[in-house]
């Protein structure tokens, strides 16, 4: 799964998984908030989860986010 996940993805889920907004994230990245969510849903349709917490909750498991 984790491979499947691209450097931009994993930026946006590294500050996901620290609480950050799209908008926020979006501003730190110079990204649209469209964007981050456009991150964020590939992400979930890439892993095969329902919700962002799913995801986060995978991703400290697996070591890509602290």
């Amino acid at each position: 799964m984790g491979k499947e996940i691209s450097k931009a993805e994993l930026k946006v889920l590294n500050l996901i998984a620290k609480g950050l907004t799209s908008e926020t994230i979006g501003q730190k990245l110079e990204i649209t908030k469209s964007t981050v969510q456009t991150h964020r849903r590939n992400m979930l349709r890439k892993t095969g989860f329902n919700n962002t917490q799913q995801l986060v909750g995978w991703a400290v498991k697996e070591g890509l986010v602290e």
